[in-house]
Formats: C-alpha cells, sequence, structure tokens
C-alpha cells in the first residue's frame, strides 16, 4: 500500500535534483544568422549612450511631466536619475568589456560624435555603427537600454532586494547588422531559497548586495557572454529563438 507514495516522493527527490544541478542562466543570450555566417573577430567596439524601457523609462516620463507643470520647484530627492543610472550600466559594460581584452571606445566619447552630428536620443543601429567605424575605426558597436534599477530597501527579504535589468545588443560596423543580443535580468535571491541561483552573486550569496553591484556583475556577466575576441571563439552559442 506505501509502495506508491514512496514513489512519488523517489520522483519528486529526482526532479529536484535534476532541477539543482541545470545551469543557472545570468543572462539570456541570442545569436543572430550574421553572427553564424562567420567573419573576422571583433577586437574592436564602441559603446552608444544606453537609453531606458520599461520601469525606468515610465519613470523618466513620469518625471518629465512633473518637471514641466512645477516649473521653479526643487526636484524630489529620489536618488539617482534615469540619466545617471543608463550612463553607470554604459560605463560598466565598457569596463567589463576592457577587462575582456576589447579595445572599447566608451559611451561618453561616441555620445560626443553623435552630438556633433546633431543625433540624440533614440539613434539607429546604422547611423552609429557608420560613425563609430569612420571616427574611431569600431568593427562592431554595443547598444543597450536598461528597464529597472532598484535599490535595496533592507531587511532580509527579497521583496527588498536590490533589482536589475537591462538589455544589450550588438551590431557589425559599418553595416548596422545585429549580430547578438543578451538580457540581464536579475532579483538578488536568497542563499536559503535557492542555493545554486544565489551563490552565483559576488560573495557567494552571503550579503545583500546593492543595485550599483548588481549592476556591476550583470555587465560583467554580459561582457563574458558577448562574441568578442577570443570569446567569439571559445563560448557557447545559443540556438536562434
Amino acid at each position: 500500500m506505501m509502495r506508491a507514495p514512496r514513489a512519488a516522493l523517489a520522483a519528486l527527490a529526482l526532479g529536484a535534483l535534476a532541477a539543482a544541478c541545470t545551469p543557472v542562466e545570468t543572462v539570456r543570450a541570442r545569436n543572430y544568422p550574421r553572427l553564424e555566417e562567420g567573419g573576422p573577430v571583433i577586437t574592436k567596439v564602441a559603446v552608444v549612450p544606453f537609453g531606458t524601457s520599461g520601469d525606468l523609462a515610465r519613470i523618466e516620463r513620469r518625471n518629465e511631466i512633473e518637471a514641466s507643470v512645477t516649473v521653479g520647484a526643487a526636484p524630489p530627492e529620489t536618488g539617482p536619475s534615469t540619466t545617471d543610472i543608463t550612463a553607470l550600466v554604459a560605463r560598466y559594460i565598457s569596463e567589463a568589456l576592457a577587462k575582456q581584452g576589447v579595445d572599447v571606445t566608451t559611451h561618453d566619447d561616441l555620445g560626443r560624435v553623435l552630438a556633433e552630428n546633431g543625433i540624440g536620443g533614440d539613434v539607429a543601429p546604422r547611423e552609429a555603427a557608420r560613425l563609430a567605424n569612420e571616427r574611431f575605426g569600431a568593427q562592431a558597436v554595443v547598444m543597450g537600454t536598461v528597464a529597472r534599477y532598484r535599490e535595496r530597501t533592507g531587511g532580509a527579504q527579497e521583496s527588498g532586494a536590490a533589482s536589475v535589468w537591462f538589455e544589450v545588443s550588438l551590431y557589425t560596423a559599418p553595416e548596422g547588422e545585429k549580430l547578438w543580443s543578451g538580457v540581464f535580468n536579475e532579483t538578488q535571491r536568497q542563499l536559503s531559497s535557492n542555493v545554486l541561483v544565489a551563490s552565483r552573486y559576488p560573495g557567494g550569496g552571503m550579503r545583500w548586495l546593492s543595485a550599483d553591484e548588481l549592476a556591476r556583475w550583470g555587465a560583467e556577466q554580459t561582457a563574458a557572454a558577448m562574441p568578442l575576441g577570443t570569446t567569439a571563439q571559445t563560448a557557447p552559442r545559443p540556438t536562434q529563438r
């Protein structure tokens, strides 16, 4: 009479073990046909100033509306601005790529060239790639948006944990053809809730991270997954979805 429950428990245990052994996908990556066709190894890139999307875009829009109806009023103290946040993530991506041995033109330098050419806001990949190649000899451009940057609010609950979400794409230069995209969307998990997930974090999941630390770690993970330099030869390439 006890065989069925025991078999069910054994199946559950095996399922849990299999789940625990499954690698955790920190960056959801996608390759595009142009990358699969092959070509020269890319070692010189330019980072385009990042934009906003998702929650951060809504916050940006709300702030613009509030600023337009409260002319002269002191801005509320709400932490870093959306401009500061996107610049921070773009800088972390640049630094992480440089650590990978890639020759990087930062978002500041490329941003100045775009401004000189009267280009601001949502620049088209083809235009950014053309200018990056002409002015800096870049073989590719990195473009991205930040959708969430939520600071840790304290306490020992995941509801108050830091949360960062950004998306990055890689385009050829000067053509502007899409090669690769990656999504980092992480809200820190407690070590006790999922050891495999939490142990990936800086510090092995033994402490709570700030949004800044989470963003820097996410940038490092994204740079390591990007098909640039030696990474293009050694990193596994996920199939197009």
